[in-house]
């Protein structure tokens, strides 16, 4: 920031810019996640590509003189560094999807969510369309989900035994919410 204060030679502000590239290298690879092939692992690549494009962008900015705008363009920049570095940590810690998507809730419309195979083979689609919109939300209230998925005195049964056998299976946990309604949240 100073060097645009001062309106350092351009070469000078692209050679820090160059630096900092290979910072969030060295960022990266510290932090990078070993197999993970999930949706945790899109957001990551969708947080570290934002990075690379910002700085790529401060770049051409800098370049073409417009010091003015690169001010700008250094905070947004240094937001999506933080964004990206935090996503990092929590993939590599093993964090559940839903916390990484409570983090950067925008990967998470880009994100294609897919249940576990083990789900799709072992239960109904219902539990299966169930958990992808618990995955989606982080936790969601039982009579919210009840409205979503439209349940009446008739699928009440098939909606109950999907839910059980998510609990059952270890994919959601019942818990109680501040307002003592029961919530399911997602696991894993």
């Amino acid at each position: 920031m100073e060097l645009l204060d001062r309106k350092a030679d351009k070469n000078e502000i692209l050679g820090v810019l160059d630096q900092l590239d290979n910072q969030f290298d060295f960022l990266v690879q510290a932090n990078a996640p070993e197999r993970i092939t999930d949706e945790r692992f899109e957001a990551a690549v969708k947080a570290i590509d934002e990075v690379s494009e910002k700085v790529e962008r401060l770049r051409e900015t800098v370049a073409s003189g417009r010091y003015h705008l690169a001010k700008k363009q250094v905070f947004d920049l240094q937001a999506s560094i933080r964004k990206a570095h935090r996503i990092l940590l929590l993939v590599r810690a093993g964090a559940p999807t839903p916390m990484i998507f409570q983090v950067s809730p925008q990967f998470l419309k880009e994100a294609e969510l897919k249940p576990p195979e083990e789900m799709v083979l072992t239960t109904s689609p219902l539990a299966t369309q169930i958990y992808g919109y618990i995955l989606r939300k982080g936790k969601v209230p039982i009579d919210e989900l009840a409205r979503e998925f439209g349940v009446t005195d008739k699928t009440r049964d098939e909606f109950n035994r999907a839910v059980a056998s998510l609990i059952q299976r270890g994919f959601v946990k019942p818990v109680i919410g501040a307002d003592n309604r029961m919530v399911l949240q997602a696991v894993r």
